[in-house]
Order: structure tokens, then sequence, then C-alpha cells
């Protein structure tokens, strides 16, 4: 029996998750906000203390020298002394030494901005009141002088917004977590044992009446399915048939959420800073700086082009759990050598490697989803399975760089492949074994449907659809996102944690707008403006760099790519099966799917290997306006084929 048809427990537990995650949500919010509020009370009675302690080191270095007999106004190298003193303090404004009348004999002020203030102008934390301490100096208990100390708020408020953006990263990540929690466990006590009770009362009214629900199976409905399998197993026992009764089909994609959340996390860890960590790695002397940084994004793409061929063979080979299952240690030991960061060769060789683990697993799961999906469910159950995929890459980039600026890269690698461990853990647990395969059609299982089907390769509207928006969007994708933007912002002096804050924001872009633009795609908007839009507004986004630059900017144009890349992700993939259908080729459903994937994964390859050879004529900056221009060319080329098409074809009927 294929998978269950009729799954109301979904829609019973929809609500209950949305209100638990909503409930969550808030409850985290609150513990961040009082975390942050607890830490800014306590920190400042230490600071003060501190504050103090460094005037009174101060006063006692000139207290000596007077001493000795040396007038207070002829100490020698008083101002090396407070320079000395401002640089190994960050946190001391100015230093003043006064004479018993109040004249300034020496000054001397710390002018530099406090480190890490990049993104602490987002919100103003912390206080804002500016200490300062007035130390008198004695003379065998004559007052001779004073030391006047400023201690500049700025510094203790900086790092507080820091630790409120670090912990902002890390409230969303629980949130994406918490969620996951919360599906998977609704689903084992409302909605799976829910979709097994109505499944099994159809088949019974139908007479059919060799099926039956065990104990485990049913979560919190257990007399209800004890109830309902009582019939089945009483008739069986009329019949003395018991031996034949059968367990309810009980593989949902629910099973293989967390765990392939979890995965996508731990692998995506090293999203915010795989390109400047190869950089700095160092390799042989013909490997320029630029090629060793985006060398493991070139074998990441590769391998998991290599791989993308031969997905259906695989899956037809081995189920889905042990496919997944056999990944995890080839994954986890090829990113703890990534994390030993040898060379930047190594680096490339070992997170190829990875790739070629991570590309088996995910075709594992996802073939997980579409097994276990509802008739007429299949795009809904990629759409889920892509949004679990954006919400671990999301989670894994924005932690990942928020772990390397305290532990380091190496040891996030390290702890990244401990992430893959726990994956491998969670879906030995919770994937089941036993997955129905789905029958394909039978004009798909002949050898002539499976060559008439490249004929869709020449079809114009496919073409067009590959070029102008497969290879843009992912050459977009790979050059701006994984290598210019790490690399702009690490230049502009922003720190990992920051460059990892920034990235997240285009991975957060489809866990937000991703229903919304899938549910106007499906309905008035249509496939070919969704697509459209996508391209200009990530094109604009890029070449508006051309106009205005710096951080800010940065994180206005690295999220509108985002929305962008949203808008056509998983609109080309219902494109493309709507240009299949309607050419009536047979097998050009799956010859064009496989042929956008690999188009993306070149075209990503291909835009790497250029923009590493480019950059050394062009700078970062003007190399991601040529990449908008590029994009917006793609744009136009697809307006003018669309318009060509209209005016050969204006009877065309149906949504584009």
């Amino acid at each position: 029996m294929t998978s269950s048809i009729f799954q109301p427990g979904r829609v019973a537990a929809r609500r209950v998750i949305l209100w638990v995650g909503l409930v969550v949500t808030i409850s985290l919010l609150i513990m961040m906000y009082g975390t942050l509020r607890a830490f800014d009370d306590a920190i400042q009675p230490e600071m003060e203390k501190r504050s103090r302690l460094i005037g009174e080191t101060v006063r006692g270095r000139f207290e000596r020298a007077l001493e000795l007999g040396v007038p207070l106004e002829s100490v020698a190298g008083a101002g090396k002394f407070f320079d000395a003193m401002l640089a190994d303090f960050a946190d001391v404004q100015s230093i003043t030494l006064l004479s018993k009348n109040g004249d300034v004999i020496i000054s001397a002020s710390n002018t530099s901005e406090p480190k890490g203030t990049l993104t602490a102008r987002v919100v103003q934390v912390g206080k804002e009141e500016s200490p300062h301490f007035s130390l008198p100096i004695l003379s065998r208990n004559t007052l001779v002088g004073e030391i006047k100390i400023a201690f500049d708020p700025a510094f203790v408020r900086t790092r507080l917004q820091d630790v409120l953006l670090d912990v902002f990263v890390v409230a969303l990540v629980s949130i994406l977590v918490a969620f996951e929690l919360v599906i998977f466990v609704m689903a084992g006590a409302l909605a799976k044992p829910l979709d097994r009770i109505f499944s099994l009362l159809r088949l019974q009214s139908t007479g059919v009446f060799n099926h039956i629900i065990r104990a485990r199976d049913a979560g919190n409905l257990r007399r209800v399915a004890r109830r309902i399998s009582d019939r089945a197993i009483d008739l069986s026992e009329r019949t003395q048939s018991a031996g034949k009764l059968l367990r309810m089909p009980q593989a949902y994609f629910v099973d293989v959420r967390l765990a392939l959340f979890v995965f996508s996390l731990a692998t995506e860890i090293s999203g915010a800073f795989l390109p400047l960590y190869a950089r700095d790695a160092g390799g042989p002397e013909w490997v320029s700086g630029d090629f060793a940084a985006i060398a493991p994004l070139i074998a990441y793409l590769v391998a998991i082009a290599a791989v993308a061929p031969f997905g259906g063979w695989i899956t037809r080979l081995v189920s889905p759990r042990s496919l997944f299952l056999m990944c995890i240690p080839f994954t986890a030991a090829a990113m703890a050598a990534v994390g030993l960061g040898l060379s930047a060769l190594w680096i490339a060789v070992w997170h190829g490697a990875m790739a070629l683990a991570y590309a088996a697993a995910t075709i594992a799961c996802q073939e997980y989803a579409i097994r276990t999906a509802p008739e007429g469910e299949d795009a809904q159950a990629i759409g889920s399975y892509l949004f679990v995929i954006m919400g671990g890459a999301f989670c894994g980039t924005s932690f990942g760089g928020v772990l390397a600026d305290r532990i380091g890269p190496n040891g996030t690698f390290f702890f990244g492949a401990f992430l893959v461990i726990i994956a491998g853990v969670l879906g030995a647990v919770t994937i089941s074994g036993k997955v129905a395969t789905r029958s394909e059609p039978a004009s798909d299982q002949t050898r002539n449907s499976r060559y008439s089907g490249l004929a869709i390769l020449r079809n114009v509207r496919f073409v067009v659809l590959l070029l102008c928006v497969g290879a843009t969007m992912n050459v977009g994708m790979s050059v701006f996102i994984w290598y210019l933007t790490p690399m702009i912002l690490e230049a502009g002096g922003a720190r990992i944690a920051d460059i990892g804050r920034v990235i997240m924001l285009f991975y957060l872009a489809p866990i937000l707008f991703g229903p919304l633009v899938a549910k106007l795609a499906d309905g008035k908007v249509g496939y070919t403006p969704m697509l459209l839009g996508g391209v200009l507004l990530s094109g604009v986004a890029l070449a508006s760099l051309a106009i205005w630059s710096g951080f800010w900017p940065m994180v206005v144009v690295v999220a509108a790519f985002g929305i962008g890349f949203t808008m056509c992700d998983a609109t080309q993939y219902a494109q493309t099966i709507k240009i299949a259908e309607a050419s009536q080729i047979s097998g050009a459903r799956a010859v064009s799917l496989g042929a956008l994937r690999l188009g993306n994964r070149l075209a990503a390859i291909v835009g790497l290997l250029a923009s590493a050879y480019l950059v050394e004529q062009f700078d970062y900056l003007n190399l991601a306006v040529a990449t908008g221009g590029f994009m917006c060319a793609g744009a136009v080329v697809m307006m003018v084929a669309g318009t060509a098409r209209a005016l050969l074809r204006p009877g065309r009927v149906g949504k584009s």
C-alpha cells in the first residue's frame, strides 16, 4: 500500500503547532530581553570597580615619583605612559594630569571608535552617562595635583549591543529548532495517529479489514485505535487469518524533518567564513589568494553537480533511510578534516568530499518526502523539503558566524561534525525503513521514452528559463553571496560574526516569504511575472552598489537579493514542470528537472571561476555591480523572448 492519500491529522495539528510555536517564540523573546537587561545591570558595577583600579594605578606612579623628589611638572615620560595606558585599556577615554590649581599639565585621549560597532548601531543598549573619576595626588599628605580619568560609555554599550545581536541570532536559531521540535512532537502525538485512524476507517468502510494500528503508533489516541483495530482482529480470528494483519503505513515526511534540519545546519555552519578560512590557510605559490578563497566553493559545486544526475538511480538501489545513514560518517569525517585547515587545497578537497555525502543525503531526504506525500501534493512536499533545507542553512550560517568569532573557524568545523553525528542519531531513530516506492507511468519506463524526453532540451521556453533565470540567479548567489559578500565586508572591517549576521538575511528571506511567493505564483501573479520580478529585483539590488557602498548598503542589498532569489527558487521548478507537461513529450518532466539542476550548478561553477579571474582586474565592489548588470541583462532577454512569443502566439491559453 502506498502512502496515505487522506491525511486529516495535518489539518488538526497545524493549528496546534501555530499556537504552540507562537507561545515558544514569545517566551524566547522575553527570555532574551531579560537576559540582556540582567547582563547590563550586572556588568556596570564591575566596570566601575575596574575603572577605579586603573585610576589608582596611574596615581600610584606619580606619587612614587614625588617620593623621590621629582616635581609633578617634571615627571619624565608621563605622556608616553598615558598613551600606553590608553592602548592597554580600550575603555579609558582620556587621562588628564592637573596641578593643585587646576591647570592642565599633561592630557591624552583616545579618539578611536570601539571595535564591533558596525552592527551595534542598530539599537542603543546600555548606559549613556560617561563615568569620571578624579583622584587626588598627595605628597606627605599635601595635595599637589589631581588625576582625572574619563571612561568611554560606548565601550560597554557596544559590547552589550554585540551581545544583544548574538543573543538575537541564537534566539532565531532556537525558534526554528523549537518549531521543528514542536512539529515532530505534535506529529507523533496527534497528526500521524489521527491520519492512521481515519485511513483505517476508510479502509474498513470499503470492506478491507487486514490492517491494524499498534498502540505505540497511536500516540495519545490509543483507546480509539484499539477500538477500531479490534474489528479487524475479531474478524481475522473468525477467519483464522490473524497472522496476515498488517500495520498501517507510518512513513511521513515529518519523520525526516528534524534530522534533515540538524544535518543542514551542520553542513552550512561555515557559510559566513569559508572563503576567508581557505584564503588564510594559504597554498602553493601558483595559487593566488582569490583562487584559494573560492576553491572550496568550486569543489562543493562540482561534487553536487556530479551526484545530481544519478540521484534517482541511487535511491532505487538503496532505501532513503539507508542512504542517509550511510552518508553520516563520511560527512562528519570530511568536516573534521576541513577543520584541520592544513592548506587551501586540503580544505577544497575535503569540502568537496563533504559535498558528495551531503548531496546523496539530501537526495535521500527529498525522495523520502516525495514518496510519503499524498497523491497530488508533490509540490507541497518539495516546498516543505526546501523550507527545512533553507531553515537549516540560515541557522548554520548565522550560528556558525557567532561560533567562529568565539572559538575560531577550526573549532566550528569540529562542532559541525558533532552535529552531523547528532543528525545521524536522530535519523536512525525517526526515519522509517519501509517507504513505498511510487510506480512511474508506463510510458516513462520504456527505453524510447527516456530518449524522447531529451527533446525538451530543444524547447525555446525551457532554454530561456534555464539561461535567463536558473543560470543568472545561481551565478549571482555563488559569486555575490558565497564569495563577494564575505570579502567586501571583511575588507570594510567587519568581524566574522557580523558577516554571518548579514549573510543570514539571504537565508531568512525564503523562510519568511517562501509560502507567500508560492501562493502568489500559483494564483494571481503567475510564474513568468514572478520569475521576471525576482531576477530584476536581484540584479538591480547588486547594480545599486555602484551608487552607494558600505556596511548598511550591503545589508539592504543582501536582503533584497534574498527576496529576489526566493521569488525564483521554487517558481523555476514549477515553470519547468509546466513547460514539460505542455510539450506533451514523454519523459520530458524528469529530463527537464535534471537539466535544470545540473545547469544551475554548472552556472555557479563558471561564475565562481570567472569572478576569481576578473577580480584581479576589478575590485570586489565593481565585480558585484557587474554581476548585477549580468542579471539585469538576463531579465531583458527573458522579456524580449516573452514578447516575441506573445506576438507569434497571440492566442495562447493558460497561466504562464
